[in-house]
């Protein structure tokens, strides 16, 4: 499954819909019937075109039949079918930009797509949506790496100055407790400087995909 592409979220439900067990429910004892019949009508739903916000609804009623207990055989492909909602719900969590890839755009989105995709590794699903789990986990992991933003010169200068003249005005005026608090000030000034101008990778892939401004 290609990531960051246009079209992605097309392309990810057509890919997630070939998926979908296509059972011969007349092999399965009635309650197990109505479990799947009820859990694929729900699942194909929310995959259909014009369903964008339904994966969540999808996931409740999978959840619902699996908790209802019945054959392995049924359980196993409920368990799929689970999976297949969550990982459709990764998508939907996440922004789209302009040209239809989807982007972690903000600190929610990055942990809810976290927590789905370690659900579908727990599910122990088909191994193609074990591996776009896997897959997704890595990296969200890559985005949590800081990244510096240019800061804008005049915001450099003014901190570059207070560092240097702070000490040196205590220093001048032989005044060591002036000298010291001058050093603290500016230790604390360069700290600042440095926390306000980094961050998550994820949150600067957002702001140029979605053409924001890097602060």
């Amino acid at each position: 499954m290609a990531v960051n592409g246009p079209n992605e979220w097309s392309e990810l439900r057509e890919w997630l819909s070939a998926r979908v067990i296509r059972v011969d429910l007349t092999e399965f004892a009635d309650p197990d019937r109505l479990r799947l019949s009820r859990a694929l009508t729900a699942l194909t739903s929310a995959l259909g075109e014009g369903h964008d916000d339904e994966s969540h609804l999808a996931a409740a009623v999978v959840r619902g039949e699996l908790a209802r207990g019945g054959a392995p055989r049924a359980d196993d492909v409920l368990r799929t079918h689970l999976a297949i909602a969550l990982v459709a719900r990764t998508a939907e969590v996440r922004g789209v930009t302009p040209g239809g890839a989807l982007v972690v755009a903000d600190a929610r989105q990055a942990a809810e797509c976290r927590v789905l995709a370690e659900e579908v590794l727990a599910l122990s699903p088909h191994p193609e949506l074990i591996a776009f789990a896997t897959d997704l986990l890595r990296r969200l992991d890559e985005a949590r790496a800081w990244r510096w933003v240019e800061p804008d010169v005049w915001t450099a200068a003014v901190v570059g100055l207070a560092v240097l003249v702070l000490p040196f005005v205590g220093a001048a005026i032989g005044d060591p407790v002036v000298t010291v608090a001058g050093v603290l000030v500016g230790g604390a000034l360069v700290f600042g400087f440095v926390v306000a101008h980094r961050k998550r990778r994820w949150a600067v892939d957002a702001d140029a995909a979605f053409g924001r401004g890097g602060r």
